[in-house]
């Protein structure tokens, strides 16, 4: 199997001089998906012919003109506005809503150069699958279509795994875009609470939602990170001038997780590559996963009922039996036990602050286990045991997900780097550290010839 080339993002790719250097790279893609999204199921919509003209105008540039995203094929989550194209939220309830302009992230993504190639496949509104009753098939995993691919950014996930594209922005209410990086060995970045504008965006939780890119390098998404929150390209910021810091949980907080040995095994060998490279590990104490766990569910739950409890009871047959399950459920929590747990979980995200003070990040793993078979995850997974990812949601806080290692059947493990508000430079930054020591062997799940690999610009 031939390895994916990762060229390093933005207008300084060998070739992306070279004429009609962006068409032919659209078309190797456009080819790519499809022979293999019949299987994947990675989008709701590809816009081929829109990718083509984007790719055209983009060619006839003069290289000053070129954006710092120049030839960038990227993948839309399906809860984000695309000017022209339906926003239908993997959802029967909106298949002919079609935007009327461009979210604002979007926008500063074509502005930089970026060609939109479609929308990606999600669960409905962001919450709740893999479901099979919905209008489109759910994604599933690449490297092997019977497992779950992670949601609810799974075609956000599966596209940039399959090589349908460069990266992909996906949102994240409880690790939404962290999981399928985990799931699908690929690099995502929760960017910190109110540091990108969401309007264009079809709101879940609005106390925990945020968004993000997801890619195969982390040089990809820096430099997606720095043009959606900035609009110019500028944010990425300085990385640290002191030496970095990394923290670890407590012994007894990571054993609670009840991790698979193989995704221990993905933390372990991140934390050895560190303290090997010379970087100071230390233990710090986390408020309750359980604490964390229970606030942030019943802040999500009452949130997204009040967002569509009266649209699923007026039109209950235009939703899948998990949304509207999940949301009628919610819609039983009392309004007092709302503001509590809300209260709870800034308790929560001010001691997880206090925690990380002087950190440059905190290590966690991925997610406790791999991916299990797609017709075998439970309606309400994401209840039955506290969920790991949701400590980011509370805190509002940046997170960086990456892939380790493969276990015995390929299938890929990550880790997480955690930080606090405004991190996500030295987030970047430890990131690349750890991809450049890990030499991780970012491939196609599937034979390719050496002319069909993911390479922008060329």
């Amino acid at each position: 199997m031939n390895e994916a080339s990762l060229p390093a993002g933005g207008s300084d790719i060998a070739g992306a001089a070279s004429p009609g250097a962006v068409s032919r790279t659209v078309e190797t893609l456009l080819s790519r998906i499809a022979r293999h999204e019949e299987r994947l199921c990675a989008f709701t919509h590809v816009m081929a012919d829109e990718a083509r003209r984007q790719a055209a105008v983009l060619d006839a540039l003069d290289p000053a003109e070129r954006g710092p995203l120049h030839g960038m094929v990227v993948s839309i989550k399906d809860i984000i506005d695309v000017e022209g194209v339906a926003t239908t939220c993997g959802s029967r309830s909106r298949l002919d809503r079609v935007a009327e302009r461009d979210a604002t992230l979007v926008a500063r993504l074509r502005r930089a150069g970026a060609v939109i190639v479609g929308k990606a496949n999600c669960h409905e509104f962001a919450f709740g699958g893999p479901a099979f009753d919905l209008p489109f098939p759910p994604a599933r995993n690449p490297w092997d279509d019977e497992l779950f691919p992670g949601g609810s950014s799974s075609g956000s996930g599966v596209s940039v795994a399959a090589g349908f594209c460069h990266a992909s922005i996906g949102s994240d209410t409880a690790g939404s875009i962290r999981l399928p990086s985990s799931h699908c060995g690929i690099v995502g970045l929760k960017i910190g609470n109110g540091r990108v504008p969401l309007d264009g965006m079809c709101a879940l939780s609005p106390s925990l939602d945020s968004v993000g890119p997801m890619a195969l390098s982390v040089a990809h998404c820096a430099a997606i990170y720095a043009v959606i929150v900035d609009g110019n390209g500028n944010a990425a910021g300085a990385e640290e001038a002191a030496a970095p810091r990394l923290a670890i949980p407590e012994p007894e907080w990571i054993a609670a997780l009840g991790c698979s040995p193989d995704s221990l095994a993905a933390y372990e060998r991140a934390c050895a590559i560190f303290r090997a490279d010379g970087i100071a590990v230390s233990t710090v104490p986390l408020p309750s996963l359980r604490a964390i766990h229970a606030a942030s569910s019943v802040v999500m739950m009452r949130e997204v009922a009040d967002g569509f409890a009266a649209e699923v009871r007026r039109d209950y047959l235009k939703f899948g039996e998990v949304f509207r399950n999940r949301v009628l459920l919610g819609e039983r929590i009392p309004g007092r036990a709302y503001a509590l747990a809300l209260r709870q979980c800034r308790r929560l995200a001010g001691e997880i602050a206090r925690a990380l003070g002087g950190i440059s990040a905190l290590l966690l793993p991925g997610y406790p286990v791999g991916p299990t078979p797609l017709t075998t995850v439970d309606k309400f997974y994401f209840l039955q045991r506290e969920n790991l990812n949701v400590v980011a949601n509370c805190a509002g806080a940046p997170t960086l997900s990456l892939p380790v290692l493969r276990d015995a059947a390929r299938r890929p493990l990550g880790i997480q780097l955690m930080g606090g508000s405004g991190g996500e430079p030295r987030l970047l930054a430890l990131g690349k550290r750890l991809e450049r020591l890990l030499a991780y062997p970012h491939q196609l799940p599937f034979p390719e010839a050496e002319t069909d690999q993911t390479k922008k610009g060329e």
